[in-house]
């Protein structure tokens, strides 16, 4: 009778372990579920990162910053912030713009004025839906994304040379990141980052992008915008310095700090230490 009570139990363990086995853990995905629906995309197959134009940007979920002309781009705008994020449209769109050669930049796809008819918000914690972009038929160079929530993301599009293009994507990124560029344009420039509103009695940081080399000085002032400042120019009375600051594919990047103890329009001019090139934005300072 013992025996037999331990027989029963040897088979009851052994089937409750085979049951065990061919159970799955909760949650588990088959890989279908994880497929890409159009296997016509060309995702990208490497991570790889650029400096960007504020911490805002970080937004701006993207798995790359540096794309082959044909991939897609895919991103969603996340708000990490403790506030909510105001945002044009409902919902919010999106716009992409291409920097020139001279720092200057043009809309390449989308509206160029957000929709203020209507308007939506982001509060924290919260995401907007996916947006995805192909990058077939552009030109390689710097680009960046203007969302309707206020937040900007650049990234950097070029051509992969013929000799390194393979059946299967390589899962490393590729050493050299650069797009090609007119290598026979060395004119200098200077270009002055969107500015925003600082608020007065408050520091803030005005930044900007430039061909001149990493560490060369450059002179900037910061001044009120008169009424009879119709055509406002640089002076060097009251001037401050700063140097370049080594950046990618050619295009190094610069900080300009300021506090202003007043509201009001003002206007930040810059060029380097030698007079050129120079570059002038407005921008307006609110009441604290």
């Amino acid at each position: 009778m013992q025996r037999s009570l331990l027989v029963a139990v040897f088979f009851l363990a052994m089937s409750l372990a085979i049951t065990a086995g061919c159970t799955a853990p909760a949650g588990t995905l088959n890989a279908s579920e994880n497929a890409i629906s159009d296997p016509g995309s060309i995702v990208a197959s490497y991570r790889a990162t650029i400096n960007q134009p504020d911490a805002l940007s970080g937004y701006v979920k993207m798995d790359t910053d540096i794309y082959n002309i044909g991939e897609v781009v895919e991103f969603t705008v996340t708000n990490d912030g403790s506030g909510t994020l105001q945002c044009a449209g409902d919902p919010p769109a999106f716009s992409v713009i291409t920097q020139t050669p001279r720092g200057t930049w043009s809309t390449k796809m989308g509206n160029s004025r957000p929709d203020n008819g209507s308007g939506s918000s982001l509060a924290p914690g919260a995401s907007t839906r996916q947006y995805t972009f192909v990058t077939t038929g552009w030109e390689p160079g710097r680009y960046r994304i203007v969302h309707d929530c206020g937040v900007e993301r650049e990234f950097l599009v070029r051509e992969l040379p013929s000799a390194t293009i393979s059946v299967t994507p390589s899962l490393t990124p590729v050493a050299d990141a650069c797009p090609e560029t007119n290598t026979t344009n060395t004119t200098p420039w200077i270009a002055i980052d969107e500015i925003g509103s600082p608020v007065a009695y408050q520091p803030f940081t005005i930044r900007g992008t430039t061909n001149l080399p990493a560490g060369k000085e450059m002179v900037y002032t910061i001044f009120a915008v008169g009424e009879m400042d119709a055509g406002v120019s640089l002076d060097n009375q009251g001037s401050f310095r700063t140097t370049v600051i080594e950046g990618t594919c050619g295009i190094n990047t610069w900080e300009a700090h300021g506090e202003i103890q007043a509201s009001g329009e003002f206007a930040i001019g810059i060029m380097g230490a030698d007079k050129t090139p120079s570059a002038i934005r407005k921008f307006l300072v609110l009441p604290s």
